[in-house]
């Protein structure tokens, strides 16, 4: 009996102190309620930056009349600071808040991230890795898509590290759903934070809302790949490594629309060529094993012979 129940409590303990490591998301992501003039409601997230201090998405506040911030079940409103609604970063102040400094953290394709926030007003984790690290119009840092999931009411919320660093906030989606969702850099939070002249919230139409060539090649070239639309996507994925022949997101967009058509060697290629850019590319180097992968199966007789 004792050589049984000691596994059993050696297993126990393990994870006691797994969740004793694990971040106390409660202090560190809030939901959000925005209440418009005519009574309509959006629900959002908001992340605690330290003090009485947060950030949420301006979507989520577009012609809110009332911001409302759940701490610790109870309902506080919350005054807006600043905003840089381009890029669809709105800081928030709420008095009283005591909220602990939040550390930063690095983000790198391949990453292991957590999407933290509160779809549809309860609380949510989703894992995955960060999958691309976009340039767009907004300088400054680059765009985050991640397989981590989150969907309606996260937006705001945070993208953390397995550490509990803070590496994005987390932002919109595509409708297909898939690995395509994306968070801001943290990299942005400094910049505006930097910004005493920011006026307060308003509507403007953030860099994200508005895809195609002029906000940044990738969010056509992510809409079409979410929608498997590989015979448009590789004629605007060959136009962007045309335009960007230093980015390896433009090359990868290029790889899988190649290998979408059935052409491995072409996708090779370019998979190549983005590790030739960004030697850490996780994603490039996986999708170089899996045509390998599939190369090898091709080759395989057939069954029985």
């Amino acid at each position: 009996m004792t050589g049984k129940i000691l596994p059993l409590l050696y297993l126990l303990l393990c994870g006691l102190a797994a969740r004793a490591d694990e971040p106390d998301w409660a202090t560190r992501v809030y939901p959000l309620l925005a209440t418009r003039a005519d009574g309509a409601t959006e629900l959002g997230s908001a992340v605690a930056l330290g003090g009485d201090r947060l950030v949420t998405n301006c979507h989520v506040l577009q012609g809110a009349g009332r911001i409302e911030v759940q701490v610790g079940g109870t309902a506080r409103q919350a005054r807006a600071d600043r905003r840089d609604a381009y890029r669809d970063l709105c800081f928030l102040s709420l008095s009283g808040l005591r909220a602990p400094a939040l550390a930063e953290g690095e983000a790198r394709v391949g990453l292991e991230v957590v999407a933290v926030g509160y779809p549809g007003g309860r609380f949510a984790l989703g894992k995955g890795r960060i999958i691309g690290l976009h340039s767009c119009a907004c300088s400054g840092g680059k765009v985050i898509q991640t397989s981590a999931p989150f969907d309606h009411g996260a937006s705001g919320g945070g993208l953390f590290d397995r550490q509990g660093r803070l590496v994005g906030i987390l932002s919109f989606k595509a409708r297909s759903g898939g690995n395509f969702h994306f968070a801001l850099p943290v990299a942005w939070l400094r910049q505006d934070d930097a910004d005493d002249g920011m006026p307060a919230a308003t509507g403007e139409v953030s860099f994200w809302a508005q895809p195609g060539r002029e906000s940044g090649y990738f969010l056509a070239a992510c809409d079409l790949g979410a929608r498997q639309d590989w015979r448009q996507l590789a004629p605007l994925a060959r136009e962007w490594t045309g335009q960007e022949p230093g980015n390896p997101e433009a090359w990868m967009a290029l790889g899988r629309a190649e290998r979408g058509l059935g052409q491995g060697e072409a996708a090779a290629t370019a998979f190549q060529r983005t590790l030739a850019l960004d030697s850490r590319h996780a994603e490039a180097r996986l999708a170089l094993q899996q045509l390998e992968f599939d190369l090898r199966r091709d080759l395989l007789p057939p069954a029985g012979l």
